[in-house]
């Protein structure tokens, strides 16, 4: 069957059966730009942040953080500052590009278990607002650059609640484990934080996981942390602010493929049990504004809430667009590789359409390949497909998280990204490598070599603007 369209997509079919997004028609855009390539909607985006931020009013002093490591392209960046959201990094490349992007040092939390102490001299020196500590000696680094420069480094640290997500916590609760302190043994951390005279420990911060479907489990996080900071509280430490993390679900992404796996699941997808229903965000904002005033209430303690948001805002903001290229008894090739959607395989099946056939209905079974030689570069198997030709256009939805940040080269560079603006205007925001591009961090033997080097990428380049003109 093919896939379904979201009010939230800001997309729709035209009169001659295209697909639209935000305006553009997709057919044009695959015939007029160099595929595959990504578009990103600001309008969705800003929607996407309010929404998020209306769920949680009730929650006094709430602040967001947005996970930079989703999508960290300049104009997603200036947009969320924009829009009065904090970012949270996990190294000197999301840093810098925060820097650039014009958020303020007070607007940046560091998080990420094995920071460098380059990274973290950064952070100091900027005086960022906060950096979630993940070990012991990570403590004491940031202990010893604090006294050299004579300041006092706020900190929070993380927490291994063990709180589990049954969506999922079988298969990776073990991976999981190797972030923060488990609460059950987090007593030294703050005994060595105690007797750190350049640290203050001002924060908790746990993350439970992604793709989360039960505004109950942030409660029970909730819970734990506020049990902690009444227990610290007891010891002379004031918790200030408590971070819960993100994880919560792109509305969008409902097919989980975990679940495609289940015995009976062909069924259960065509009687519509298959398809997992997130709550909406307001669902999520207000059980856990519920859980923070009741445990503020039994805990006497208020500290400020604070969340690290990702999927949630960006997932929908963005589709690549592609083309077929050879068609093989049941395989379509496209140009589109996992090299350009590499995350959403866990969590989700790809919402695949196929933007000048809206209308038309899928009538057969055919497994969906990019371009490389991987085995695993397949992006649908066993897939409903309607009537296909070699040049028709593909696009995939639900690419603005993860798979811009995690995009690779393998075999092929990457492909150039596109900025709608809310006014409608299209500009690019990342130009498409080349492979001089990709190996221009190669060192070669010699100079020779080098030049070699220069002349075949200049043949290459050539090659590839003529066969963009009969394109």
């Amino acid at each position: 069957m093919a896939d379904t369209l979201f009010p939230t997509d800001r997309a729709e079919i035209g009169p001659a059966g295209q697909l639209i997004f935000d305006g553009v028609d997709l057919c044009r855009l695959a015939q007029e730009y160099e595929t595959p390539c990504y578009l990103i909607s600001e309008n969705i985006l800003r929607a996407n942040y309010r929404r998020f931020m209306a769920g949680f009013e009730g929650v006094p002093g709430f602040r967001v953080y947005y996970s930079v490591k989703t999508n960290y392209e300049s104009r997603v960046l200036q947009c969320l500052r924009d829009l009065g959201s904090g970012v949270e990094i996990s190294g000197a490349l999301d840093l810098l590009a925060c820097r650039r992007a014009g958020f303020r040092p007070e607007d940046i939390v560091f998080d990420g278990p094995c920071k460098s102490e380059e990274e973290l001299r950064q952070a100091i020196d900027l005086g960022i607002h906060l950096i979630n500590v993940e070990s012991e000696l990570e403590l004491q680094t940031i202990e010893k650059l604090a006294r050299e420069k004579g300041r006092i480094v706020p900190v929070g640290i993380r927490i291994d609640p063990i709180v589990k997500n049954p969506s999922y916590s079988k298969l990776i609760s073990t991976y999981k484990q190797k972030f923060g302190f488990p609460i059950d043994r987090c007593d030294p951390v703050f005994e060595l934080a105690n007797r750190c005279k350049s640290v203050q420990v001002v924060g908790l911060h746990a993350h439970i996981g992604s793709q989360i479907l039960s505004p109950d489990i942030y409660v029970k996080n909730l819970n734990v942390l506020f049990e902690l900071a009444a227990r610290l509280k007891k010891n002379g430490l004031k918790i200030r602010e408590i971070n819960i993390g993100g994880g919560f679900p792109a509305q969008s992404m409902r097919h989980l493929r975990v679940s495609r796996r289940m015995k009976g699941a062909r069924l259960l997808e065509r009687i519509n049990l298959l398809e997992a229903r997130p709550p909406e965000i307001g669902e999520f904002g207000r059980s856990i504004q519920r859980g923070y005033e009741a445990a503020c209430q039994r805990w006497n303690v208020q500290p400020i809430l604070t969340t690290e948001p990702g999927r949630s805002l960006v997932s929908n903001t963005c589709v690549i667009v592609g083309r077929v290229r050879v068609i093989k008894d049941r395989w379509v090739f496209t140009d589109i590789s996992i090299n350009d959607v590499p995350e959403n395989l866990f969590f989700s099946e790809f919402r695949v359409f196929f933007p000048d056939k809206m209308r038309e209905r899928w009538v057969k079974k055919a497994h969906l390949s990019g371009p490389t030689l991987a085995t695993n570069d397949v992006i649908l198997f066993e897939a409903d497909v309607p009537e296909l030709q070699p040049g028709d256009p593909i696009a995939i939805f639900d690419t603005g998280a993860y798979s811009i940040s995690r995009a690779n080269q393998f075999t092929r560079p990457r492909s150039a990204i596109y900025f709608l603006r809310s006014d409608g205007r299209m500009e690019v925001i990342r130009h498409r490598e080349r492979p001089e591009d990709v190996l221009s961090m190669q060192v070669w033997d010699d100079q020779d070599k080098a030049s070699e080097f220069r002349e075949g990428a200049a043949a290459v380049a050539g090659f590839s603007a003529r066969n963009r003109e009969l394109e």
